[in-house]
C-alpha cells in the first residue's frame, strides 16, 4: 500500500517540474516578444533621416538663369534623390541656366542644367562643337504649327539641280538632314511654345503675343557646321520641309536616292527616249509591191528597218482591149 502511494507521489512531482519548467519557457517567450514590440514602437517613434535638396518651386524655363525665387531646400528620405546628381544648397544653382523645362516640385538635377560658364539665353543652351541656325517655315511644312522644342525632326528639301540633263529632272526632292534637335519654336525656348507669364502694372498676367500665336513662323536647330552649311544651301536654293520623328528614334535611314516626278509616276529617268531628228538620215528603200484592187492600185514599199510605206493611185482608166 505504501509502494503505490511513492508511486504516485513520485509522477505527480515529475507532472509538476515538467508543468513549472513550460510555464517558465512560455513566459521567457513572451517577455520577448514584448520586449521586441518595444523595441519596434521605439524605432518609429525617432525621426527619420532626411538630406537636403533643392526643389524648384515653379517651372523654370530654358534659357532663364535661376534666380532665389525660383528654388528652395527641402528635406526628403536619401533613398528618394538621386544624391550625386541633385544639389543641397541654393548657392550650387542660383545663375545657372537650364537646359530644358524644369517643373515646380521637381528636384533640380544636373543633367537639366547648362554649364556654368555657358551664358544665358539660347547660346547657353547649345551643345559644344555644334550650332544654332534658324529656318523660317509655314503652316505646311512645319507640321501645322505642332513642333515644340525639344522635338526631333528630319528636313526635306525641293530643289531645282543646276545640271537638269545629269539629274534627269528639272526638280528633285531628298532628304538632307535627319535626327536633327529643335532648341526653339519662334521666339520661345519653352516646349509648350509659350514663355512664362508676364504681368502687367497691377501684377496681374497677361498675355504676349508670343503666347497668343499659334503657328510658328520658324524654328531655330541644333546642328554642325557641315549640315548647317548644307541646310544654308537649300534654303537659298530649294523649299524645305520639316518631318517630325518620334524623340527617342535615332536611327539614320538611306534613301533610294533623289525623288524625281518620272519616279513618282513609274517612269524611270536614266532609260534614254528615241527622239527622231529633222537631220536623220534616209532610211533606204527596199523592194515595192503593186496592189489593185477594182479600179484602183497602190504600191507599197518595204523599208529596210521593216516597216512600209503606200502610195495609192485612184480611178485609173481601163485599158481598151
Amino acid at each position: 500500500m505504501q509502494r503505490q502511494q511513492s508511486g504516485g507521489r513520485t509522477r505527480a512531482f515529475v507532472f509538476l517540474g515538467v508543468s513549472l519548467l513550460l510555464a517558465g519557457v512560455t513566459a521567457l517567450l513572451v517577455i520577448r516578444v514584448m520586449q521586441k514590440s518595444a523595441e519596434q514602437v521605439a524605432e518609429a517613434a525617432k525621426p527619420k533621416e532626411t538630406a537636403d535638396v533643392v526643389v524648384a518651386v515653379r517651372d523654370l524655363y530654358m534659357g532663364l538663369p535661376i534666380t532665389a525665387e525660383d528654388v528652395t531646400v527641402r528635406q526628403v528620405a536619401p533613398d528618394m534623390i538621386p544624391r550625386d546628381e541633385t544639389f543641397a544648397q541654393l548657392t550650387d544653382v542660383l545663375g545657372r541656366t537650364p537646359r530644358e523645362r524644369i517643373l515646380a516640385n521637381e528636384c533640380v538635377r544636373e543633367e537639366r542644367l547648362a554649364r556654368p560658364d555657358a551664358g544665358v539665353g539660347l547660346n547657353a543652351i547649345v551643345t559644344p562643337g555644334k550650332r544654332a541656325m534658324t529656318v523660317a517655315t509655314d503652316t505646311e511644312t512645319a507640321v501645322a504649327g505642332l513642333l515644340q522644342a525639344g522635338n526631333y525632326i528630319d528636313v526635306i528639301v525641293t530643289i531645282a539641280p543646276e545640271d537638269a540633263t545629269a539629274a534627269g529632272a528639272k526638280w528633285v526632292t531628298e532628304t538632307i538632314l535627319q535626327g536633327i534637335k529643335v532648341l526653339a519654336v519662334g521666339s520661345s525656348l519653352d516646349a509648350d511654345g509659350e514663355a512664362p507669364a508676364e504681368t502687367d502694372k497691377n501684377g496681374k498676367p497677361h498675355t504676349t503675343s508670343n503666347q497668343t500665336r499659334s503657328l510658328k513662323p520658324s524654328i531655330t536647330l541644333e546642328l554642325t557646321l557641315e549640315e548647317a552649311e548644307r541646310l544654308a544651301q537649300a534654303v537659298a536654293r530649294g523649299d524645305l520641309h520639316v518631318v517630325l520623328r518620334s524623340d527617342i528614334d535615332i536611327l539614320q535611314t538611306t534613301s533610294n536616292g533623289p525623288v524625281t516626278t518620272e519616279n513618282l509616276i513609274g517612269m524611270d529617268a536614266k532609260q534614254p527616249v528615241q527622239v527622231a531628228h529633222k537631220d536623220a538620215p534616209p532610211v533606204p528603200e527596199g523592194p515595192k509591191a503593186t496592189v489593185i484592187q477594182g479600179g484602183n492600185s497602190s504600191i507599197i514599199t518595204f523599208q529596210a528597218d521593216g516597216t512600209t510605206s503606200e502610195s495609192s493611185n485612184k480611178n485609173q482608166p481601163k485599158k481598151n482591149r
